[in-house]
């Protein structure tokens, strides 16, 4: 498991007169009416009403005991960081951030903590939802209670789709996403491995939203590019899977191409079970979708995660301006708790701070108003900027961001391993309507 840099944060967690000549009436009577309309001012203009600090409600998991910590820890710093400069606002309008411990095991203290949100924190604005659940409890609060809410990491695709019944969850008018959808994150790495003569893959993924989800479309990708899927095998998620038998399953089958679909602990369990059963010499190739070798995973398994490829829609190794004072302003900002050395960023960062440029994009277009919801919602609609990843946009037909998928390679470079660029495919978007 990997150790989590504990975030810092300066964020708060509320006289008549009778004429008697009848000639002369009329006449004086237009002289005061043409002096009365000349010498009348107009009303004095309503003067414009103060905005007070916008206050926005961020449910993440990061505190060293929750569950997937590190996403939450990363997004804590990456919003804080944004702020901060910004100079703690945005758009001339003072934001303070209130945080609230996600639980991955019980929907219930969500629930207590978002309506926490609400009835005590007063805040105009939801982020957040690390995880599935706890996103699509934000995504119904956001529909109740008229708030827009912005999704910075569950990737689950029905957030983005009209689904019957709105099961388990339906896109609202009121949610939008920085982070991409499963379908995003992992159909174009199917297609771009079948056009490059990848064409059979086993495929192991963890049984939850993330998993089955980038699964079938890592699947989907294949197909449309001739290849397929040989067989395929689910993992119950985040429960001390037995690895090394996972592992002798996965080696047992013939197909020497393998997809899998996990994130933080259960990725670096399985990539640690991998090198110890000596795949990678026995010629096994392993992809996934980003979060399989995002940063903190890397930290953890180390080599055991060289060659590793997966798809994500940004890496340190963008090489823009954009991208390159994000990693270093990231960098100065923070320091890893066990080696003491500059803190990269990761993706979970990343999905954050595209948030926090989506919001500011629309607060100057509102002028800092988010009572106007409509008016607030027709601004993220139009929301288009520079992402450390490239260009990003929102698809007003979904909510979801148009954004540059990398396919990228774990390799070292200047002593460090990082997620190597090997390819790009261009302005991905979800197909929900």
């Amino acid at each position: 498991m990997s150790r989590r840099p504990t975030p810092t944060s300066t964020s708060t967690p509320r006289s008549n007169r009778s004429w008697r000549s009848a000639g002369r009436w009329p006449a004086l009577l237009v002289t005061f009416v043409v002096v009365s309309a000349c010498t009348a001012t107009a009303p004095p203009s309503p003067a414009p009403v103060a905005l007070g600090p916008l206050k926005i409600g961020i449910l993440v998991p990061f505190t060293e005991s929750a569950i997937d910590s590190d996403i939450g820890a990363s997004q804590r710093r990456a919003a804080d960081l944004y702020l901060k400069l910004k100079g703690g606002a945005l758009a001339g309008r003072d934001v303070q951030l209130v945080y609230n411990d996600e639980s991955s095991l019980d929907a219930t203290i969500n629930q207590v903590r978002i309506k926490q949100f609400l009835d005590q924190d007063h805040v105009e604005l939801l982020f957040g939802g690390a995880g599935t659940p706890a996103a699509y409890l934000l995504r119904d609060t956001a529909e109740a209670s008229k708030l827009v809410y912005i999704d910075t990491n569950a990737s689950a695709n029905a957030l983005a789709r009209t689904t019957a019944g709105c099961a388990p969850s339906c896109k609202s008018t009121f949610v939008f996403r920085s982070a991409p959808s499963s379908w995003q994150m992992s159909e174009p790495l199917g297609e771009w491995a079948a056009k490059n003569g990848l064409r059979d893959y086993f495929v192991v993924n963890a049984d939850d939203a993330f998993g089955t989800e980038s699964a079938a479309a890592f699947i989907e990708g294949l197909a449309k590019s001739g290849g397929r899927a040989t067989g395929r095998s689910a993992v119950p998620p985040k429960s001390g899977a037995d690895w090394p038998k996972v592992i002798a399953a996965v080696k047992a089958q013939p197909t020497k191409n393998v997809f899998a679909a996990f994130i933080t602990d259960d990725a670096e369990g399985f990539i640690g079970a991998w090198d110890a059963a000596g795949m990678r010499t026995a010629g096994y190739t392993l992809a996934g979708p980003g979060p399989l070798a995002d940063a903190q995973v890397l930290n953890s398994t180390k080599q055991a995660a060289v060659g590793i490829k997966t798809s994500f829609p940004w890496s340190t190794e963008v090489d823009t301006a954009e991208n390159k004072a994000f990693v270093d302003e990231f960098k100065k900002a923070y320091k890893d708790d066990v080696t003491g050395k500059p803190l990269a960023p990761d993706g979970y960062a990343v999905e954050m701070w595209d948030a926090m440029q989506m919001l500011e994009a629309a607060l100057t277009a509102t002028k800092g108003d988010t009572k106007n919801t409509d008016a607030l919602i027709a601004a993220l609609e139009k929301v288009s900027v520079k992402s450390p990843g490239g260009d990003f946009a929102i698809d007003p037909a979904t909510h979801s961001p148009i954004e540059d998928v990398y396919v990228r390679e774990v390799r070292t470079s200047g002593g460090v391993l990082v997620n190597a660029i090997v390819d790009k495919v261009r302005s991905v978007k979800d197909p929900g309507q």
